[in-house]
């Protein structure tokens, strides 16, 4: 299985989620983790994973623009998110807002198959050892889908 990780990251959290699930599901498929400027197709890709940090209150604008412009391929994929957001420190109440207003519109714009969705907590330049193994554990279950 071919699996991409498409991420962009301000301060490095992100990048570093998208590392540790690289490293957890390397030896399962093959993975290429490249951040969102860089992509130039994913036709190799079975596996898309977007992963992103919600800054000012909305997903990165990269981000966004990515999956429009590649919104035809990702039609044909396989796709998983994530983002990581400081606000999940606040607990439940957080979560219909979240799901609302960060998710939904990042599945408004992928109109191919969507296998799951994890939110992390993390802030800026910093994410705990916790959330990292909740992401692998996440990924591992990926390659199930």
């Amino acid at each position: 299985m071919k699996v991409c990780i498409i991420y962009d990251s301000k301060h490095g959290t992100t990048e570093k989620v998208a590392e540790a699930i690289k490293e957890t599901i390397e030896k399962y498929a093959n993975v290429d983790v490249v951040r969102v400027s860089e992509v130039k197709s994913l036709k190799a890709c079975e596996l898309v994973i977007v992963g992103m940090p919600i800054y000012y209150e909305r997903p990165l604008k990269s981000i966004l623009e990515f999956l429009e412009k590649h919104s035809d391929e990702l039609e044909k994929k396989k796709v998983a998110i994530f983002i990581v957001y400081f606000a999940v420190a606040f607990g439940s109440l957080v979560r219909w807002h979240i799901q609302n207003h960060y998710i939904k519109p990042l599945k408004e714009r992928i109109h191919g198959e969507i296998v799951d969705t994890l939110v992390l907590r993390g802030g800026i330049g910093n994410i705990r050892e916790g959330e990292i193994e909740k992401a692998r554990r996440w990924a591992f279950r990926l390659l199930d889908f």
